[in-house]
């Protein structure tokens, strides 16, 4: 249901932010994306066992505690191969065909970015193209029910009022800040996850 939403909340940010990143760099990035979207969305047909879930879920929790200490660590330049990009990517693609989680090309991005404008319309926008490919694939996979339209819209009120919100503190915000806020609500994603698939096994 929140893929309805998220399809124009993710173009108004992108166009907002378009001037911040390289659309050369970032679409080959969507294209491996959808790549893995396919098979992941063929899997979800399935229904994968909620343990599967919950494994991703504490996957998802160590990464964001690995951005969340990444600079007490030495620096070392040079380790993040170029093919790397592409099979995270795809993964990704997967993890969101799936499960509608597309956090591991995050966490990319924000490790590459060099600000985080940059990281906000590099990510809005892949979330923007991988959103429309992934919402015209559940479509004709059946997977758009009533219940899932009835859930994006009665979503309208809370995500109009989440971009008010953005739009009012993001401005008055060290950019510092707003990293951290990325990375806690990161961490938050996977716990819910976790809890999601431990209590209701779903």
């Amino acid at each position: 249901g929140t893929l309805l939403m998220d399809c124009p909340i993710n173009c108004y940010i992108t166009w907002k932010n378009r001037r911040s990143f390289d659309w050369c760099q970032v679409l080959p990035l969507l294209l491996a994306n959808m790549c893995g979207v396919v098979p992941g969305t063929l899997l979800l047909r399935f229904s994968l066992p909620w343990v599967l879930k919950t494994v991703l879920g504490v996957v998802v929790v160590l990464l964001g505690l690995e951005m969340a200490t990444r600079s007490l660590r030495p620096l070392r330049p040079g380790r993040d191969a170029p093919s790397m990009r592409y099979v995270v990517a795809v993964f990704s693609g997967m993890c969101a065909g799936l499960f509608g989680i597309n956090m591991f090309l995050t966490a990319y991005l924000q490790r590459t970015a060099k600000d985080y404008p940059e990281f906000k319309g590099s990510i809005c926008f892949l979330f923007l193209g991988e959103n429309v490919f992934r919402l015209g694939v559940y479509i004709t996979s059946g997977l758009i029910t009533r219940e899932a339209l009835l859930f994006g819209a009665v979503s309208v009120p809370a995500a109009a009022l989440a971009m008010a919100l953005a739009g009012f503190l993001g401005p008055r915000m060290r950019e510092d800040r707003l990293q951290k806020g990325a990375i806690v609500l990161f961490l938050l994603g996977g716990v819910s996850i976790i809890v999601k698939s431990i209590v209701f096994h779903t």
